[in-house]
């Protein structure tokens, strides 16, 4: 559960804000520190690493062209145990310092930051938030810190840098990451989530939400399951796409491959999209597929992926790699 502080796109000098009401000032005054951390480690001090984070992150588009970036983050169990624990998150180009936010520094400038209080962390330790950037190389600094105490004089503390490439997919047919799935569920609605919903519940996709899993070995009782959205596409009839997307495995034996199996191919144009679907009112194209692995013998794969605008007879392809283990 998270209390947000603090969670702002800018392209100008970063100011941070005073503590919304729904922050108290001794949690704010527990966020604060993390500035300090951050811009330390930034300059070359050896991060806090009472603890570790494994990251887990995805790249997807917004209506204004600014990349939307999820991502996961798994706590060990029993690594923080004074809660609240604050959580400070800021963004500056890739090996830039991440100098202090104000007024007074001109040279303060960072497309993203957002503080926020972990009141708690769920069983599995999974932690989803989501920043804004621009297609460009970042890197994005994470800080956590539990709250002092009589039990804690010296609280844990971690800070988490993480170098980002988020490509520019502005233009010509693209896609989104592909999100390898553990669990997707469909909420009727298909609500548009503001900025702050969206940082919120970042895997939440117009109505659609995803569970990341959290790596790609896989059981034979197990389904693989993968899910992406489709940008660009050109209109067809009736102000449709005419998108075609194919689904290939292949098996990996030593340095070569063997074609698998595939598919049939998932087909978004006029005749398969709902009546109301429309391009022009901003519409997305969410494409996946599930794949059942019991009949996949054990070893590794690789999923090829290919997307084809018809309209514009443009295509690409991108490729999921994956090991099938025994049941």
């Amino acid at each position: 559960m998270f209390v947000t502080a603090v969670a702002r796109p800018t392209l100008a000098p970063a100011q941070i804000r005073d503590a919304p009401q729904k922050l108290t000032p001794r949690e704010w005054a527990q966020i604060k520190p993390l500035f300090t951390l951050v811009e330390e480690v930034a300059a070359g001090t050896r991060a806090p690493s009472d603890g570790a984070l494994a990251w887990q992150s995805h790249v997807l588009k917004t209506a204004s062209n600014v990349l939307l970036v999820p991502f996961t983050f798994t706590i060990e169990k029993g690594q923080f145990t004074s809660f609240p624990v604050a959580m400070y998150l800021r963004v500056v180009s890739r090996g830039a310092p991440a100098p202090a936010p104000g007024p007074r520094d001109p040279l303060a400038r960072y497309p993203f930051e957002d503080a926020s209080v972990v009141v708690d962390v769920p069983e599995d330790g999974r932690i989803s938030r989501a920043f804004v950037a621009p297609a460009g190389e970042w890197d994005v600094y994470v800080a956590l810190r539990e709250s002092p105490g009589t039990d804690t004089p010296q609280p844990k503390a971690v800070v988490f840098k993480q170098p980002v490439s988020l490509p520019d997919v502005g233009s010509g047919l693209a896609v989104s990451s592909i999100i390898v799935a553990e669990k997707i569920e469909v909420e009727s609605g298909k609500r548009r989530l503001n900025l702050e919903e969206q940082l919120n519940e970042p895997y939440m996709l117009w109505g659609t939400r995803i569970t990341p899993a959290l790596g790609t070995r896989f059981g034979q009782s197990d389904t693989l399951s993968v899910v992406f959205l489709v940008y660009n596409a050109g209109t067809a009839a009736h102000d449709k796409p005419d998108v075609s997307v194919h689904y290939d495995f292949h098996q990996k034996i030593g340095a070569a491959e063997k074609f698998f199996g595939g598919t049939r191919p998932q087909l978004f144009n006029a005749r398969t999209l709902r009546p109301e679907f429309s391009l022009a009112a901003g519409d997305l194209i969410i494409a996946g597929q599930d794949m059942p692995l019991a009949r996949f013998p054990e070893g590794d794969y690789r999923l090829e992926i290919t997307i084809t605008d018809q309209s514009s007879g443009e295509s690409l392809t991108r490729d999921v790699n994956f090991t099938v283990v025994g049941p």
